[in-house]
């Protein structure tokens, strides 16, 4: 494995808890001190409840992704992303903020390896948390950022509310195609990351076919890392991720890989659609999610998936082209390829 590769599989593997590993660039470890720094000092000053649900989460960890990217894309263009830490943050803020209520929206009871906010303390203080986290991302970039950064992440967000709407509506509804799944994981999720990336464009004061560039790579890298999470629902270590396998299915979702073995064999809808009337759970239900996962890999609908999501990274490797070559181009090309690799 090169150099490159083992520093961009180092920033996807390192938990933000456990401090930065000592095969990051020095760079990229400061990055993630700063990012950290700029996260413990986001709480409340009066609703106490408030700030110890949403540090819950933020104390949580998490590998840091999204800001991680935009000092990536900055440094790659020439700029020190050391003086603008609260803004690239705003990024993790945001993206703390939708988990937040996308657990309450799933009934989760586990994020993180702790006990989702809405289960440690309340719906309530949850939803109220989300909200004012979006709260602090958008007070960092009223006083520090640009009115592009500000109308940047305000698409972004539309967006992602936008792609939750599109996936609940067609919940438990087995005739979810591709491009419906396709879209929604291009919302919900890959929206994010193109603000992510454009955001290091941005603070770089780049414009123009270097900044579209930019937006490009972050949504192609987006794409192939919710693929990467559809199959890793069926095919991840269950005890690294937190949840059984096929629990998506289970609570209603038709996934990326489950819409293209309906489209190889449309018998699969029925089958599914059953699994969901039967009301089953317990051994009866992993039983019943076990055989559907048999039938995708008969019909080859990992494998598929798994080429959509090399599509994708070999589409953000391609829009790297624009930017300037260098040992930071390069790793945001590994980047890419490392995420249709990872394991959790």
């Amino acid at each position: 494995m090169s150099d490159v590769a083992r520093a961009a599989r180092a920033v996807e593997a390192t938990e933000a808890t456990a401090g930065p590993d000592d095969t990051l660039p020095a760079e990229v470890a400061a990055d993630l001190r700063g990012i950290e720094a700029s996260l413990s000092r986001v709480g409340a000053r009066h609703a106490t409840r408030i700030g110890a649900a949403a540090r819950h989460l933020l104390d949580a960890g998490g590998k840091r992704l999204r800001p991680l990217l935009t000092c990536a894309v900055a440094r790659a263009l020439g700029h020190d992303p050391g003086r603008s830490f609260d803004l690239v943050a705003a990024v993790e803020l945001v993206h703390a903020g939708s988990l937040l209520h996308d657990d309450v929206i799933d009934c989760a009871g586990l994020r993180r390896g702790r006990r989702t906010v809405h289960a440690a303390f309340d719906v309530h203080a949850a939803i109220l948390a989300g909200d004012f986290l979006f709260s602090w991302a958008f007070d960092r970039l009223a006083r520090e950022g640009s009115r592009e950064l500000q109308i940047a992440m305000g698409d972004a967000i539309r967006e992602l509310c936008e792609g939750e709407v599109l996936e609940r509506e067609r919940l438990f509804d087995p005739a979810v195609d591709v491009e419906h799944a396709r879209r929604v994981n291009r919302l919900k999720t890959a929206g994010l990351f193109a603000y992510a990336a454009e955001a290091g464009a941005l603070l770089g004061g780049v414009d123009g076919r270097v900044r579209d560039a930019t937006r490009a790579y972050g949504l192609a890298l987006g794409e192939a890392f919710q693929v990467v999470d559809d199959l890793l629902d069926w095919e991840g270590d269950p005890e690294a991720l937190g949840k059984p396998p096929g629990r998506d299915l289970a609570v209603g979702l038709v996934t990326v890989p489950v819409a293209l073995g309906a489209e190889r064999d449309p018998s699969l809808r029925d089958a599914v659609g059953a699994f969901w009337r039967s009301g089953v759970d317990g051994n009866e239900a992993a039983e019943r999610l076990a055989e559907l996962r048999r039938r995708l890999v008969r019909l080859g609908a990992f494998d598929a998936a798994r080429e959509l999501a090399q599509a994708d990274a070999r589409r953000a490797t391609e829009a790297l082209e624009m930017l300037p070559p260098g040992p930071w181009r390069d790793r945001l090309a590994a980047v890419a390829l490392l995420a249709v690799e990872r394991d959790r």
